[in-house]
């Protein structure tokens, strides 16, 4: 691999640049405050009618 990159947050900005990071040969870590990774995608709308 190439050389090391840090990413902050795995959001989803994050992931996408990961997912950059490797295709260009770069040797990504991802630092995440949460145990999961995703960001707003975690979270969902409830709808009250």
């Amino acid at each position: 691999m190439g050389r090391k990159v840090a990413i902050i947050g795995a959001g989803v900005s994050g992931l996408a640049s990961i997912k950059c990071c490797l295709e260009e040969g770069l040797e990504p870590t991802c630092f995440e405050k949460n145990e999961a990774i995703g960001g707003l995608w975690q979270f969902t709308v409830s709808s009250t009618n």
